[in-house]
């Protein structure tokens, strides 16, 4: 093995400069994965697949190169050697790749890979020999165990050969699977140099693997540049740089040293080396700079154009951030231009000071598609060439209001926002044009900005007070509880689907009656929020005003005349609204379009249900007080009564089915009599709660429970 390190093995030929080619290419793949920042698996996988690689390469390249078949064989055997790594490790990075779970397999390639390792290296097992091929370079001769070899090789790449073929073919259009594709086609390219198999076996006459496997790398550091297959978070570009620099010196060196032959001095040698590699180092600086192209000091209308766009991000007017574009024009040319700015939500302009123009004073509206596609200033004299036939009049006619001479659309995209009008008194062209044609660029940019900001203020304003009504809402309601009135004890719940709910429930002791009323806005958001504060005032209001004496008509009565002031017509509510008096052993209740209500009895052997059945027309409509008419159940000690909106039964579950009214049934039969309002207040909220599954509610859910307290 000392000889393969030996100076005396190696004299330089010039074959070996077209199989430097392979070993270039990895090099340059594994400095860029060494510098690069981005998922580790990958890198690690990434690396250790080309590190494999690499032996095989470099073998290729210095075997022209090699005089000592003793060192040509240790060579070889190490090159074979890591031919199974290879495979372990591209097979991983394709697993991690996909996303598949690879640790197991990781563990299983690394200890079979190590074997190989072991066993190619010291042994005859893979590598028995070397021999010439009739192009002049060594290629080893197949070990006794070299079939095993290969059988490893192609056995442990295949499971991510065949889920990396189903991905890169059967998924969907998508960024992943074009990686997918790059991936693949890069990794068929390289394996194929197993072709080189059969020269082992003295069958074909000259090596073609180190090719496809350069081709191979070539196309995978296209994907890790170009299509982030390694998911990169941050890259330094210096160290593959050097590297690219010291690979290119090597190789014009080795050709120096071929031409000038083995017996010149060791100081030529080094002066040779060192000469080649500062040759590379100008050739790529020259070549950056003409890439480049010239750079000249920044300007003063450089510095101008600078100072439009720092001062503009502090902006959020469009007038003002216009004014301060035909600032920075007259400091930079000495003409003051005008400007005129497209409203973002009509077809109407106004100037750079805020002023509303008159539509008749404005610019046609057929002008806005045209001008928003055209680049660069429009001179008056350039009309007949350049504007369509029937807008030549309508752009004439706003360079005429203004006495301009040129215009300059300030565009994004394919929006118009404002235009720049040039007097047509002062003459500007050559590097003032240029000047004035950047700063449109800016004003646009600014423009853009300033709304974006404005917009988002806008939204921060409207959040503020949703969040203002959603608090006002909240404290409108009762607490949760348990509130015990007399001989009832009361449990409730609001639960929004949105920050602003549409639904409300309220309770009032009456003297020795209890006042539990129920409802349910149409719709979400602050204006269904200020129809339930409405209602929730006008209970408020009847239990003040009539206290012990109050009657669910009157309640109805007063909630239809809120609904129907504060919704405008547009917004109905449904409503439950209960009287019960345990003293009488009654409970009195009206229903205006909404759910039914339960109320459960022990009944002994088991829990009775009886559905509080009314009809009426929702609130809002008009025609509730006509049509609802009390109604009355008795009432036992020990009773429980369950009320609730319609968003508790209609909650679905990850599915689309409904928690349903016979759920709620089966539920409430199966209630253990003995559980406190509270108890069963949970029970029906967990039960629907692990109906949704973790789905979002879709509507407000409000529970209401209440106890008679049993003798």
């Amino acid at each position: 093995m000392h000889e393969l390190w030996s100076s005396a093995s190696y004299e330089p030929h010039l074959l070996s400069l077209p199989f430097a080619f392979a070993p270039a290419a990895m090099v340059v793949v594994i400095a860029y994965a060494i510098v690069m920042r981005g998922e580790p698996l990958l890198r690690a996988w990434l690396l250790v697949h080309f590190c494999a690689l690499l032996p095989y390469s470099v073998a290729m390249a210095l075997s022209p190169s090699v005089t000592s078949p003793v060192a040509a064989e240790a060579m070889f055997r190490l090159a074979a050697a890591f031919i199974p790594t290879a495979a372990a490790a591209g097979a991983a990075f394709q697993l991690v790749l996909l996303r598949r779970r690879a640790r197991a397999f990781g563990v299983f390639v690394v200890i079979v890979s190590l074997a190989w390792i072991v066993a190619g290296a010291t042994t005859d097992a893979a590598v028995a020999g070397v021999y010439r091929l009739p192009a002049g370079l060594w290629y080893a001769n197949a070990g006794p165990y070299a079939w095993l070899a290969l059988i490893t090789t192609v056995a442990v790449a295949t499971p991510g050969y065949v889920l990396l073929t189903r991905a890169a073919l059967g998924d969907k259009p998508s960024v992943e699977r074009r990686q997918f594709r790059v991936m693949l086609v890069a990794n068929v390219i390289t394996y194929a140099g197993l072709v080189d198999v059969g020269l082992a076996y003295h069958v074909g006459v000259f090596p073609l693997g180190w090719l496809l496997s350069g081709i191979g790398s070539v196309i995978m550091l296209r994907a890790l540049l170009f299509e982030d297959l390694l998911r990169v978070r941050a890259v330094d570009t210096s160290a593959p740089q050097l590297l690219l620099h010291l690979a290119l010196a090597i190789l014009i060196g080795w050709i120096a040293l071929a031409l000038i032959g083995p017996g010149a001095n060791w100081w030529l040698a080094a002066e040779t080396l060192v000469t080649g590699f500062a040759a590379v180092r100008v050739l790529v600086a020259v070549i950056g700079l003409i890439a480049r192209g010239p750079r000249s000091n920044e300007s003063t209308l450089d510095r101008l154009i600078g100072q439009l766009v720092t001062r503009a991000r502090s902006l959020r007017d469009e007038p003002e951030v216009a004014r301060l574009a035909t600032d920075i024009v007259e400091l930079g040319v000495g003409v003051r231009v005008s400007a005129l700015i497209a409203a973002a939500d009509d077809w109407g302009w106004s100037t750079a000071d805020g002023t509303r123009l008159a539509d008749e004073l404005a610019p046609d509206p057929l002008l806005g598609p045209w001008l928003a596609e055209q680049r660069g200033t429009i001179l008056l004299g350039e009309l007949e060439a350049r504007a369509p036939e029937e807008l030549r009049a309508p752009l004439a006619d706003v360079l005429a209001r203004a006495d301009a001479g040129a215009v300059v659309p300030v565009t994004s995209g394919d929006e118009l926002l404002a235009l720049l009008l040039v007097p047509a008194a002062k003459r500007v062209r050559g590097r003032a044009l240029a000047f004035l044609e950047r700063v449109s660029e800016r004003l646009g940019e600014a423009l853009v900005h300033a709304r974006m900001a404005k917009h988002a203020s806008e939204r921060a304003t409207l959040a503020r007070e949703v969040d203002l009504a959603a608090t006002v809402q909240a404290h409108l309601l009762p607490g949760r509880g348990p509130q015990v009135h007399g001989d009832v004890t009361v449990v409730g719940s609001w639960l929004p689907a949105t920050r602003c709910a549409g639904d409300f429930w309220a309770v009032y002791q009456l003297g020795e009656r209890l006042l539990v009323a129920i409802g349910d806005v149409t719709g979400h958001g602050v204006a269904s929020a200020t129809v339930t504060a409405a209602a929730s005032a006008a209970c408020d209001v009847c239990a003040r005003r009539y206290g012990d004496a109050l009657e669910l008509g009157e309640l109805v009565t007063a909630l239809e005349a809120a609904v129907a002031r504060v919704g405008g017509g547009q917004l109905a509510m449904s409503c439950f609204a209960s009287i019960l008096d345990p003293p009488a052993k009654t409970i009195s209740y009206v229903s205006c379009g909404h759910p039914t209500p339960y109320l459960c009895r022990n009944a002994g052997k088991g829990v009775e249900l009886h559905a509080l059945v009314a009809r009426g027309n929702p609130l809002g409509t008009g025609s509730a007080q006509a049509v609802t008419k009390p109604q009355q159940r008795a009432l036992e000690a020990g009773d429980l009564l369950v009320w609730y909106t319609d968003g508790v039964i209609e909650a679905q579950d990850p599915h689309g089915e409904p928690f349903g009214d016979r759920r709620m049934q089966r539920l409430l039969r199966r209630i253990d009599p003995a559980l406190t309002a509270v108890a069963i207040h949970d029970l029906v909220h967990a039960s629907v709660a692990a109906h949704r599954a973790g789905r979002p509610r879709s509507d407000d859910e409000t529970l209401v429970v209440a106890r008679v307290r049993p003798q």
